[in-house]
């Protein structure tokens, strides 16, 4: 006899009309926010000052890596294409594992001001969401993960894990 898990569970409890359409505006709203994030960070913008004022365990590391180009362009770059990512649906899983990596170091560059109220804030609700959208197939909704499956004749191991 088959036992009930969770993801069963969570499939009778769910109006899934209702939570797939809740799925995709999630996606989308993550998404549009490490967008313009990532814009905003074009020009002149530089983490140098958020680097050097850096606190907790790991402040060093990054004070020194303030004032770094590459670091500059690294933030701007990847939170642009992560964003872009989960707009189009496409790639969702691998943007989500680097906006996870990316909303860590942003928690642990700032440690003692994040970890003021509480252990959890805004940048562990963010991870928490990316870890769901790389779990759940957030591309498979309205995204062109779905439309790559669905040209595929067979998908490698590596794409099935890409593309969710």
């Amino acid at each position: 006899m088959r036992t009930e898990t969770l993801v069963d569970r969570l499939t009778k409890a769910t109006n899934n009309q209702i939570f797939g359409v809740a799925f995709v505006l999630l996606r989308l709203a993550v998404g549009l926010e490490f967008f313009f994030a990532g814009i905003a960070k074009f020009g002149d913008w530089s983490a140098a000052s958020y680097l050097q004022a850096a606190n907790g365990p790991l402040a060093a590391w990054f004070q020194g890596m303030a004032g770094s180009g590459l670091v500059n362009a690294l933030n701007a770059w990847g939170l642009t294409l992560i964003g872009l990512a989960l707009i189009l649906g496409l790639l969702v899983r691998p943007a989500s594992m680097f906006g996870m990596l990316i909303m860590a170091l942003y928690y642990l560059a700032h440690f003692v001001d994040n970890t003021a109220f509480g252990y959890i804030d805004t940048h562990i609700v963010h991870i928490i969401i990316l870890l769901l959208f790389t779990a759940g197939g957030a591309g498979q909704v309205f995204g062109l993960n779905s439309l790559l499956t669905n040209t595929m004749r067979r998908p490698s191991a590596l794409t099935k894990f890409l593309i969710g």
